[in-house]
C-alpha cells in the first residue's frame, strides 16, 4: 500500500504558460535563503548548490554573516504602544 510521497513524478501539475517561475525570481529567493537567519544549515547548503547549478554566484557578504550570527535584523521591528490619555 503506497503512502504519501512514495510515488515520484517528474511532471508538474497543470501549469499554464503564464504562471511559470521566473529564473531570476528563483535565484533571488535562493540568495535570500542564504542571508536569512531562520534558514537551517541544510537549507543554506541546498540553496548554495542550486545557485551553483544555475551558474549564479552564491556569495554572502561578511556583514550579513555577522548580522545573522548576532540576530540583528536589517530593518528594526518596533512595537508601537498606544496610550490613551484623557483630554480632561
Amino acid at each position: 500500500m503506497p503512502f504519501f510521497g512514495t510515488s515520484s513524478s517528474t511532471t508538474r501539475g497543470r501549469r499554464s504558460w503564464f504562471h511559470r517561475t521566473s529564473r531570476d525570481r528563483r535565484a533571488g529567493g535562493l540568495k535570500a535563503a542564504l542571508a536569512n537567519p531562520n534558514t537551517t544549515h541544510r537549507g543554506r547548503k541546498n540553496a548554495k548548490s542550486e545557485l551553483h547549478s544555475m551558474g549564479r554566484s552564491s556569495h554572502v557578504p561578511f556583514m550579513t554573516k555577522v548580522k545573522r550570527t548576532l540576530g540583528i535584523r536589517s530593518s528594526p521591528r518596533r512595537r508601537t504602544t498606544f496610550s490613551r490619555k484623557s483630554r480632561f
